[in-house]
């Protein structure tokens, strides 16, 4: 366990093949956000969301007027029985998760700097477990290079960005567990 302030990486070098596998056995599960344009404040031609989006557990919401980060709405996706050997590896260390998917990020490109907020967040712990490329993270004024294999934990409730600085594609999973004084970060509630 190696933490900075707002990063903990709780564990490096996880064999994360047959999670690639799977990833790679099921290619259609890919593609909820992908190329999603924005039309009011980009050119419409330009794409606003270049990165990909595989859900497994997702968030809901019981009306259109509702926020999804303001409910504890949780729905599986078709594709969370495709993905078997991420939720195997996880649930050694995580009881309960949330919502969760697969992130893919092109080279060169990055996920903007942003905070999770709603209510749902203040009760959830976030994590990332990289599955493919190499990214720079930041929190707050924090910055790391994570590789493929790392398990770390990040303040969601601060600022944070992900860069893509590696030649590949690269691919990490995301996921909330609910606070436990169990969770493997450095004893944050």
């Amino acid at each position: 366990l190696w933490c900075m302030k707002n990063i903990c990486i709780i564990k490096t070098g996880i064999d994360v093949s047959k999670i690639l596998e799977q990833l790679k056995e099921y290619p259609e599960d890919w593609g909820s956000q992908k190329n999603l344009k924005n039309s009011e404040l980009l050119d419409p031609n330009e794409y606003l969301v270049t990165a990909d989006v595989l859900q497994l557990v997702m968030g809901g919401v019981n009306s259109q007027d509702e926020y999804v980060g303001d409910t504890e709405i949780c729905i599986k996706t078709p594709a969370y029985e495709h993905h078997s050997e991420i939720l195997k590896y996880l649930s050694k260390y995580f009881k309960k998760m949330r919502r969760c998917g697969f992130l893919a990020l092109p080279p060169g490109e990055q996920v903007g700097l942003h905070i999770d907020e709603g209510t749902y967040y203040l009760s959830k712990d976030r994590y990332h477990l990289s599955i493919q490329g190499e990214y720079e993270y930041t929190v707050g004024d924090e910055s790391i290079i994570v590789k493929p294999g790392t398990l770390l934990w990040f303040n969601n409730k601060l600022p944070h960005k992900a860069v893509n600085v590696g030649e590949g594609v690269r691919i990490t999973f995301v996921f909330d567990a609910p606070h436990h004084k169990k969770n493997p970060q450095h004893g944050k509630t």
